[in-house]
């Protein structure tokens, strides 16, 4: 009986101890590992951290370039000042429109790929590959190749509707307002369709073949298979890639620098694009920063819904 009651203690005693003295044996039992981490740790926290506190702490303070001496606390001021700016918010209704039109446009046509893709036939694996390298083309070299086709004189676009007689005057495709907008979207396009095609088509590719075949014995046509089994299936990917690029679309920044430098009067200036050029252009640091600060915050809301999203599919799965 008393052996039996010591054992007893003995196992109660550590749950009881002190959350200090749990702690220390916890650290002390894992210390090579944390040991063995700490770098990474510290790195990311120089990189990642260390700029974001440092820039929020800026976008505190009233700080022009052009006037260092007039370095001073402002509190919330620049923050006011953005919310209460027109630019801010056509900068933001650019930023949406930009986003939503290459997302929706990037996955229909990456759908369309990964549907065609998703058949067997001789040289699947080579268009795969092919349709893949505009994803692997960095934004600044695809831009900038762009822009040369989209030239007024000599790019080949115009040269070659010349050729075919459908105009007979060059189009000024990134100098008209309504225009610089959709040549820029048709360029993130461009580049991120490959991305949607791709996670479409390992979506597609989970699918059993069971449930087409069962589908078919049923009778059910074509069409009737896409909009009861693989459009149903292939939801929940695609939300989930649809909400990640629609993160990167709203951080993009090179394709719209590139091609037009946020013009013709303001009309591609994307918020990220508005932050530079305040902090990097106007030399304004503090209300540049600020602004980078809030688009910080949007993505986050976005990121947060994408992790929830994330986590509903793991417990679907």
């Amino acid at each position: 009986m008393d052996r039996t009651t010591d054992l007893t203690a003995h196992a109660v005693q550590p749950q009881s101890a002190p959350l200090r003295q749990r702690l220390g044996a916890y650290l002390r039992k894992h210390k090579l590992a944390y040991f063995l981490i700490a770098p990474s740790v510290i790195m990311v926290a120089l990189i990642y951290f260390y700029p974001m506190l440092n820039g929020f702490w800026q976008s505190l303070h009233f700080f022009m370039r052009l006037q260092p001496w007039n370095y001073h606390f402002t509190g919330l001021e620049n923050y006011i000042k953005a919310l209460s700016s027109r630019e801010f918010w056509l900068a933001l209704r650019t930023s949406v429109i930009w986003t939503l039109g290459g997302v929706t446009f990037s996955y229909l046509l990456g759908l369309i790929a990964a549907l065609l893709l998703n058949d067997k036939f001789r040289g699947r694996g080579i268009y795969r590959a092919v349709l893949l390298l505009p994803w692997v083309v960095p934004p600044v070299v695809a831009g900038t190749s762009w822009m040369w086709m989209y030239a007024d004189q000599d790019g080949i676009i115009n040269l070659t509707l010349r050729a075919l007689g459908i105009i007979d005057k060059p189009i000024y495709w990134l100098s008209k307002t309504g225009l610089a907008m959709v040549s820029a979207i048709i360029v993130y396009v461009w580049r991120s369709f490959p991305f949607m095609m791709i996670t479409v088509l390992a979506a597609l590719s989970g699918i059993p073949d069971d449930i087409y075949e069962a589908g078919r014995i049923d009778g059910a046509s074509t069409w009737q298979l896409m909009r009861y089994i693989t459009f149903p299936l292939i939801i929940p990917i695609s939300v989930i890639a649809t909400v990640l690029a629609s993160i990167w679309a709203f951080n993009d920044f090179g394709t719209v620098f590139v091609l037009t430098g946020g013009g013709p009067a303001g009309s591609t200036t994307t918020l990220i694009l508005h932050a530079y050029k305040e902090a990097f252009q106007r030399y304004n640091v503090g209300y540049g920063t600020s602004l980078a600060m809030i688009a910080m915050v949007l993505m986050l809301g976005v990121g947060a819904f994408y992790l929830r999203l994330q986590a509903r599919q793991q417990d679907m799965w």
